[in-house]
């Protein structure tokens, strides 16, 4: 059959795209390749509620019929040419408002920290962010407009303080705030399910012949504000943030990547000083956590810097700004914390240490402020790992059976390097099989985190802009890294050699003699078949 025999609506069409695994014809047939599929009895009820909408089935039996995943494939895919496309009309504003609305739903279900939505010229590919990895939310769909329906909705229609309205020419950024159904904890501890307003941070980037992303991040996915001690630090972390807070002033800038839980960290941070006799002011790009202290979100590093200055007519002890992004934030939070206030920020950079090299080059604060006496008290670096399922990881004899031979050649390089006693060790690995707990062996995350608690001798290497000197003085006073921190969390079997190995580097190390040694290392020749006298055509 061609594809003219598939019957097609907008609901009809919804129904294929979402589950992609059953279309119905206009014979009755209705082709599956799973007789579990879920598409199968949602089709049959809405023929039987909008019977008027489809003359062409009426008085025949709709019949199900198992074929296989390329057939459904095809037929699904041949859709997009048939001109049936999503305009926002007001039954089609219906139709993809479900869909986007089942879309937010399923992502809270599964636990994601972000959506992406990528239009491409003959296809919409919607991915997820769960536990920091990258994984398909929802089958590829085989049409541009769908897509472009999709986040013209997200944007115009569920969208709040939108830039303008959507183009796909255009970027754009906006908010949402939507109920949803969301796991919770009640008072037992017992994971329980309610319904609550969920917020989303939005932004759309253009790409070639007409296509885009769309990011969604769930901004107040966690309720919860963490204790210190459920961070994943370690006791001397905690300790050594615990001195801080009870400090007079000073600055402490936060480190990491988007998603590593920097603010969640100092969420932690802020909700232990409260009810202490402090005021604290925090201005958040959104707020995330409601901490139970005077928060106001900003919408730009405009009002960011208009609301930093505003916030001097106030009587503030502690303040936290989301972010430091310009020379003016951050010449406003060094001068917070040189007037007498504790002074808490985010930066984006790839270690404690390149703080010191992002606030001087990158946003022109000037040495000698960076290294003002008793104004940078502490810099810290984090970033998430993936935690090894309790229920299913592996023994090094296990794993050893699944490993590659370089990765089980990292590993015994690994374990020589840190003089690990494998007898006696506690790692455990991760089962890629994973079980009905987890995700390919691993499930939630846990930090990696180093800090550095800043004293004299260590302001005078960043004066000099001697940082290689720098590292090397504080490796002596014991100064642990991310590394450090992640080599202590493998030997106890919390979390996997390799999935670390994807956040930090070093774990593997390799001098640089060796890789440029391997650059010109000989491949065997390929065997010549052909007799002595056959005559070879040269290419």
């Amino acid at each position: 059959m061609n594809h003219s025999n598939v019957v097609v609506s907008d609901q009809l069409k919804s129904l294929y795209f979402t589950h992609q695994n059953a279309v119905l014809l206009d014979d009755g047939t209705l082709l599956t390749s799973d007789y579990d599929s879920a598409a199968i009895a949602l089709i049959k009820k809405h023929i039987i509620e909008q019977n008027k909408e489809y003359p062409e089935l009426l008085g025949v039996v709709i019949r199900v019929e198992k074929t296989d995943t390329s057939t459904i494939a095809e037929k699904i895919e041949s859709l997009s040419t048939k001109g049936v496309q999503f305009q926002m009309q007001n039954d089609d504003i219906s139709t993809i408002g479900k869909d986007a609305k089942n879309l937010l739903q399923l992502a809270v279900k599964r636990g994601v920290s972000d959506i992406h939505i990528e239009l491409y010229g003959h296809e919409t590919r919607i991915m997820a962010r769960v536990d920091g990895r990258m994984v398909e939310l929802q089958k590829t769909i085989p049409e541009y407009n769908y897509g472009l329906t999709l986040i013209s909705y997200l944007i115009n229609q569920l969208g709040k303080d939108q830039d303008s309205d959507f183009s796909p020419k255009a970027k754009n950024n906006c908010r949402i705030e939507i109920d949803l159904i969301a796991p919770d904890k009640n008072s037992d501890g017992k994971v329980i399910e309610v319904e609550r307003e969920t917020r989303w941070r939005v932004s759309y980037i253009p790409a070639q012949n007409n296509g885009g992303q769309l990011s969604l991040r769930w901004s107040n996915k966690n309720t919860k504000i963490p204790l210190l001690e459920e961070l994943g630090w370690e006791a001397g972390h905690i300790e050594t943030i615990r001195r801080f807070l009870n400090s007079a002033f000073g600055a402490l800038l936060f480190a990491g990547q988007v998603g590593s839980g920097k603010s969640t960290s100092i969420a932690a941070m802020l909700n232990e000083m409260k009810n202490t006799g402090r005021s604290i002011n925090t201005l958040e790009d959104p707020v995330e956590f409601d901490i139970g202290v005077i928060q106001t979100s900003v919408k730009s590093t405009e009002e960011l810097n208009d609301l930093i200055k505003l916030l001097l007519r106030h009587d503030v002890d502690i303040e936290m700004h989301g972010e430091l992004r310009d020379q003016e934030g951050a010449m406003a939070a060094c001068r917070k914390a040189e007037t007498g206030q504790l002074m808490f920020s985010t930066i984006h950079t790839s270690s404690a240490v390149g703080i010191a090299h992002t606030l001087n080059q990158q946003m022109k604060i000037p040495l000698a402020l960076i290294t003002a006496p008793e104004l940078m008290k502490m810099w810290v670096y984090q970033t998430l790992v993936r935690m090894l399922c309790p229920l299913c990881s592996l023994s090094l004899e296990e794993a050893s059976l699944i490993w590659s031979e370089p990765e089980k050649k990292q590993f015994k390089e690994w374990s020589e390097r840190n003089q690990i006693n494998q007898a006696s060790s506690k790692m455990r690995f991760r089962n890629p099989s994973g079980c009905k707990c987890c995700h390919e062996g691993e499930k939630d995350r846990t930090s990696l985190v180093e800090m550095i608690v800043l004293d004299d001798e260590d302001r005078q290497f960043i004066i000099k802009e001697d940082y290689i000197s720098w590292v090397k003085a504080l490796k002596k006073k014991g100064y642990k890294t991310v590394l450090d921190h992640a080599n202590l969390k493998i030997s106890r079997g919390e979390i996997d050699i390799f999935t670390a190995a994807e956040r930090v580097n070093g774990l593997f190390e390799r001098s640089t003699d060796s890789i440029y040694d391997s650059f010109f290392t000989a491949i065997d020749a390929p065997v010549d078949n052909h007799s002595d006298d056959e005559e070879v055509v040269p290419c």
